[in-house]
Formats: structure tokens, sequence, C-alpha cells
């Protein structure tokens, strides 16, 4: 942090700590003066630190071996078709591809992403045999029993209708199709904590997750046969932390971040986005659970 202001770090310290900002400084000297961005500057930003934060192309931690990881159970063929509603800016995508050689239809929802990733996607192997689309998720339309499989990553708490998307989605999977979901989770279906209100309303959502049980009434509600149900919270949090160690651990006082006002408010977005998601389930008040279902063929009605 004292390097990030630029000052002394056992003068920072002190000043932390109660005794004083540094030599030569007052308390307004602290206080960083409010960049003057644009749209593009900010989106731009964004970008840039995502993938700085978490490699090309990925917008979340875990890399491509994680990617890799989550699709497993699908047991992917090049003749298996795959639609990913998480894709990001395509890093996970592409890395599938590399593995399995599968051609991946994204949809995405967060509309800077979606305008974004064909970009990136072009710069990366595997990536020709990916597309990213931007979508709403109340107006998700795509042809029934097209899919073999769908992926969604910590996408649906960002979902305001969710019984509704994963109608959809069960209706886009082909018989015996398969899904894997990666979603944060509340511990219970009360009202959630102060701490928990806070992170949603940093996140701009004015609805809060669903607990696991929730999950659970509405894959039974539509039938899917629901093969893994487990907590990754310890691990996703151990991503996240790795992922800033190797970070902050390459800083240095050259690092063209110092100096751009648009990608150093986007990089401190990005390390409390991710330090109160981390803190939340080191806490137990949020979890991150993982769902593996499959949707059986219809049984047959007696005549």
């Amino acid at each position: 942090m004292a390097w990030w202001r630029g000052y002394d770090a056992a003068e920072y310290h002190a000043w932390q700590t109660g005794e004083g900002p540094p030599r030569g400084h007052s308390i307004e000297d602290l206080i960083p003066a409010t960049p003057v961005l644009s749209t593009v500057d900010h989106t731009r930003a964004r970008i840039d630190v995502l993938q700085r934060l978490f490699g090309p192309g990925f917008t979340s931690p875990g890399g491509p071996e994680h990617a890799v990881e989550m699709v497993k159970p699908f047991g992917l063929t090049p003749e298996r078709s795959l639609l990913d509603l998480s894709p990001g800016l395509g890093g996970a995508a592409a890395a599938v591809v590399q593995r399995f050689g599968v051609w991946i239809t994204g949809y995405e929802m967060d509309p800077e992403l979606a305008e974004w990733a064909p970009g990136v996607i072009a710069t990366l192997k595997g990536g020709d045999h990916v597309t990213v689309r931007g979508f709403a998720p109340e107006s998700l339309s795509l042809r029934p029993n097209s899919f073999d499989c769908v992926l969604s990553r910590e996408s649906m708490f960002v979902v305001r209708d969710r019984a509704a998307m994963l109608k959809s989605i069960h209706g886009v999977l082909r018989d015996w199709g398969q899904l894997v979901i990666t979603d944060y989770v509340l511990p219970s279906e009360v009202e959630p904590s102060e701490q928990v209100k806070a992170w949603l309303e940093s996140e701009d959502l004015t609805y809060k997750p669903w607990a696991k049980q929730e999950y659970e009434k509405a894959f039974a509600g539509l039938g899917f046969d629901v093969r893994v149900l487990e907590d990754r919270s310890e691990e996703h949090r151990k991503h996240i932390r790795d992922t800033f160690a190797r970070f902050v651990e390459n800083l240095d006082g050259s690092d063209p971040l110092a100096e751009d006002p648009a990608r150093r408010a986007a990089l401190i977005v990005e390390a409390e986005r991710w330090a109160r998601r981390a803190a939340l389930m080191e806490s137990g008040e949020l979890a991150l659970y993982r769902f593996f279902l499959i949707k059986p063929e219809p049984k047959e009605t007696e005549a």
C-alpha cells in the first residue's frame, strides 16, 4: 500500500497505526484525486486490469487448469456442443478448446466484456473455436434441445429471475444433457447478514443470492438429476489469494498501473470486489457451490 501511494513503507505504517501522516504530507494529501475518465478509458482499463490479474482472456481466479477441471465431468469430445453462459473474455473457453477440441458458444451478461471478448479471443490459442455474444438473462432465447452441455461459472447470483433462467437452460439441453453451475450461495434462506448486504450493494445488486436449498428445489422442480452438490469455497478462496499474491509479488516501482489513473481505479475496484467475496466465504456468510446435473430423457406416458 505504501508503494502504491508513493510513500516510504515505515512512515506509511506509522501513519496507519496512529502516529500521524508521513513527513511533509497532510491528511488531505493522502486522499487521491478522483480521475476524470471517459467510458472508453474505464472499459479499456478494466479489461487490461482483469487480464493482468487473472491471465489473458480471464476475468476471474483459477486459470486454465481450473477451467479444464470444471468441464471434465462432461466427457467432452469434438462432436459434443457446449454452451458457456459465463465466457467473460473467452480465456477459460479457449483453454477448454485446447484440451478437448470442442466448439464453444458463449453468451456473456456483462455488456463490456461481451463487447471486448471477440477482439481478445482472436489473440488466444483455440479462440477460433469460441464465439461470444452478449445477452440479457430475461431474453435468452435459444433453439430447444440444441446443446449437449451447459456451463455457468459464478454468474447466476447476478440474475434476478434464476428460476426462469434455469428453465431456459433446461429447455436448451438435449436429453441426457449435462449442466455444471458454480455459484455464490447463502448458508440458509434467512435474511442475509449486514456484511452480505454491504457486499451486494458494492456489486450493485438489489436482490440476494439463493441458498443451496433454493437451488435444490428449483432443480427438483425441473426434473434435473443432481449428481454432485459440493462446497468449493476453500478452493475458491485459495485461487483468490494466489492470484493477488502473484500480482503483488511482480509489482515494482516502474509498473505502469501505478501511473495510469484509469487502471489504478480499475485495480482498486477489482481488489475490493475479490477481497469482500473472500472475507465472506471465510466467515461462512457466503459459500461457493458446484452443482453437476443431468437432464434425463422424459418418461413415456402410458396410453
